[in-house]
């Protein structure tokens, strides 16, 4: 029996069982959870062998669905054997047929990634095999959110939820509730952004972007490294305004990056999408602010998650959120189901710059004049950008860097806002 199909073969008993459609004897049960537990055992191997991390992250993620699964089956396994209650409350949606038809398709494709990751990794090494193993848990991880989304397609299952609080406990939450503003407890939070004191900072995003050392401006975490192929700038930019920490299928933001010299904004939801027959893309419409609502297409990632726009593309439509305060997308998939998402942008100018400064573009919209004022401004300071033609290469770039580093300004190469700033120059004039 192949890995994907002892998992499945896991996730839709303990599905059965949890909705009292299946019987199952305390042996049978017995063996679905050592199913269970074998893949638990691998993925806390995987999170010993790393100190932090993208991979610990990742690897962490899948060992808490692991484990939701597990108590489903042991609470219906107690039930069988003594009579107890099930104490794990496993809420129903409407079961989906041939949404969960089409999932099954897109688990088999998704194992097939999992095993070319893992090909992948044991014949890479150095930098190289760093990446591969980034990219063998994300599969992995991917891989279980999909069963997830089967799970509830096929059995109207949805995964368990805490027990709620007595009614004791909730007076007791309500009355530390008010007795401090929410202003007061994130004064409290060493990463809370004083500047955006309406935001929740006690999410979990959040403090978990503090403990790994990244920037946090708005509702946007900012994760800046070394990409691993070629040590150039990298920057993630996530905003969490839509993070639902009930979700156990993945997470909702929107992600503005530069990877290896590459611009992209990336929309990530926490369903899975039909991948479109014989395309690559999904039809987008969005809105900025009150701006009339405008349709596109964004190429399809291939976690089935979400969509993205990249290179000059996104550079222009990060120049067009950058001012904005309110960001609503709607991607339509294959099967033509609508996902929507609202985001609250407070922070983005900050994470904007990251991302520009990183990949060496301006945030502000240049015109050829512009760049040909900002060559000759160069050349009169002593910093040579070559003939002030208006085209941005690698002279004007060096000559540029030049100047931010004897300006104490950060060396992007990028004629950003405090750069121009510095330069005297008014972009349009």
């Amino acid at each position: 029996m192949t890995k994907l199909r002892t998992l499945t073969a896991s996730l839709l008993i303990s599905a059965s069982l949890a909705g009292g459609a299946l019987a199952q004897d305390t042996s049978a049960l017995d063996a679905e959870i050592a199913a269970i537990d074998s893949q638990i055992t691998e993925v806390e191997e995987t999170i010993a062998r790393q100190d932090g991390g993208l991979i610990r992250a990742l690897a962490q993620s899948r060992r808490e669905a692991l484990l939701l699964l597990r108590a489903v089956v042991e609470s219906r396994k107690q039930a069988e054997a003594g009579g107890a209650a099930i104490e794990v409350t496993v809420p129903a949606v409407e079961p989906d047929p041939e949404r969960a038809e089409q999932l099954l398709g897109e688990m088999a494709a998704q194992q097939k990634r999992v095993e070319a990751a893992e090909h992948e990794a044991a014949t890479a090494g150095g930098l190289i095999q760093a990446v591969a193993l980034s990219r063998v848990e994300t599969e992995k991880l991917t891989l279980a959110q999909l069963q997830m989304a089967y799970l509830q397609a096929r059995y109207g299952i949805a995964f368990p939820l805490a027990p709620e609080a007595t009614a004791s406990e909730t007076s007791m939450s309500e009355a530390q509730a008010s007795d401090a503003t929410p202003e007061e407890d994130d004064a409290a939070l060493p990463w809370a952004d004083p500047d955006h004191p309406g935001i929740d900072y006690n999410l979990p995003p959040f403090e978990q972007a503090h403990n790994e050392g990244d920037r946090i401006s708005g509702w946007w975490v900012i994760n800046e490294e070394r990409a691993a192929i070629d040590d150039s700038p990298k920057v993630i930019a996530i905003n969490y305004s839509a993070y639902d920490a009930n979700s156990y299928t993945g997470f909702t933001a929107l992600l503005a990056q530069c990877r290896e010299g590459e611009t992209s904004i990336v929309f990530v939801q926490d369903d899975f999408l039909i991948s479109a027959i014989r395309r690559n893309s999904f039809d987008i419409t969005y809105r900025i602010d009150s701006a009339p609502a405008q349709s596109t297409r964004w190429n399809e990632l291939t976690t089935n998650k979400g969509a993205g726009l990249f290179g000059s593309g996104a550079e222009a439509f990060l120049r067009d959120l950058y001012d904005a305060e309110d960001f609503f997308i709607r991607l339509t998939d294959g099967d033509g189901q609508r996902h929507d998402a609202e985001f609250d942008l407070a922070g983005i100018q900050t994470a904007v710059e990251a991302v520009a400064g990183a990949c060496g573009w301006s945030t502000i919209d240049l015109s050829r004049d512009d760049y040909r004022a900002i060559q000759t401004l160069l050349n009169a300071g002593g910093f040579d950008a070559g003939t002030p033609d208006g085209i941005w290469g690698s002279g004007s770039r060096s000559a540029m860097r030049a100047f931010q580093e004897e300006n104490d300004l950060p060396p992007t190469g990028a004629p950003d806002r405090a750069t121009l700033e510095a330069l005297g120059v008014q972009p349009g004039n």
